[in-house]
């Protein structure tokens, strides 16, 4: 079984319990405002409260921690210990804020799973980027994707910045409050190494240097484009995808520890024609979603902030429902 997988349905269950615990204790709070009334287990809760029932809060979330020791999920926190305890915090906390759907019953576990990937946002900066708005519109991409993803992840946790041609000092595990200050100043201009930069910039730094035993999390990269590869070989952006895949398998890891969702800006054909070909490629087809529909005309034609984070994390879901489609078949 997929190690990434065995940890994530943990921590799910865990949540779930969480949920179901701060219902039983407040008086069906998290039901009434959310819907979400996950069926309190009595054998989870012997298993986190083994000596009855905790007198407060505190006491409650120490018991979820040490739920965790000596189980597959442990390992991947070893050496964030807070990890866990903050996750139970944020869980218990979820009625606190009414104002989004992703933490609603039907897309939290959606939620849970998009953030316990490392998430990394790969971004276009070519110079076609000015035309069309292109460039605000991945902005605003930019920052919704990051505030859904860190919605529940503990402090101190977040998204990884990455762009074609520029370098950026400071862009590891930013929050999401952080992100206006690191993409204000910048611009676009250049050409489009998509797949050179891919291998450069993400796959060597944060999968490579990391195997065989030191990939924490799995990563989810989200990749933003406008138009086709250049000067570079139209394939080089599969061929970097397959021997990632090459490598996290040599490494004793599923290729899926590494998914892709990649989605286009603006109306460029040959972009449209270069997703198609991505789409279409089943050397990498299990780890990567291309999303059908233009990212910045759908994020303008949705009418609320609730919808457009229901879209996002719908989407950034779907490269990991592939992946656990493949499991199941």
């Amino acid at each position: 079984m997929d190690k990434f997988k065995v940890y994530v349905d943990y921590i799910l269950s865990i949540t779930g319990y969480v949920i179901a615990w701060v219902n039983k204790t407040a008086k069906g709070i998290a039901q009434k405002l959310f819907g979400l009334n996950p069926e309190f287990v009595e054998e989870t809760d012997q298993e986190v409260n083994p000596d009855g029932q905790p007198k407060t809060k505190a006491e409650f979330v120490a018991n979820v921690k040490k739920a965790f020791q000596n189980t597959p999920a442990e390992r991947f926190f070893k050496n964030n210990p807070k990890f866990i305890e903050e996750l139970a915090e944020k869980a218990a906390a979820l009625a606190d804020d009414p104002t989004t759907p992703i933490c609603g019953k039907d897309l939290l576990p959606k939620t849970a799973q998009v953030t316990m990937h490392q998430q990394v946002l790969y971004c276009d900066d070519s110079s076609s980027m000015k035309r069309e708005g292109r460039w605000d519109s991945q902005n605003k991409l930019i920052n919704r994707i990051a505030r859904v993803t860190t919605r529940i992840l503990p402090e101190g946790e977040g998204v990884y910045m990455r762009y074609i041609n520029q370098q950026i000092p400071n862009s590891d595990s930013l929050q999401f409050e952080d992100l206006v200050d690191v993409i204000k100043p910048l611009t676009w201009g250049g050409d489009t190494p998509i797949g050179t930069n891919l291998k450069s910039k993400v796959l060597e730094p944060l999968v490579y240097s990391k195997l065989p035993n030191n990939l924490k999390r799995p990563l989810l990269v989200s990749v933003i484009t406008d138009g086709m590869p250049e000067p570079e070989p139209k394939s080089t952006f599969v061929d970097a995808i397959v021997e990632c895949g090459d490598k996290l398998e040599a490494a004793g890891l599923p290729r899926e520890s590494v998914k892709f969702v990649i989605g286009q800006v603006g109306s460029a054909k040959v972009a449209t024609k270069f997703l198609q070909d991505i789409d279409s490629e089943t050397r990498i087809a299990d780890v990567i979603f291309v999303a059908s529909e233009k990212l910045d005309v759908t994020a303008s034609n949705l009418e609320s902030d609730w919808k457009m984070d229901e879209w996002l994390i719908e989407t950034l879901y779907s490269p990991i429902m592939k992946s656990e489609n493949k499991k199941v078949k």
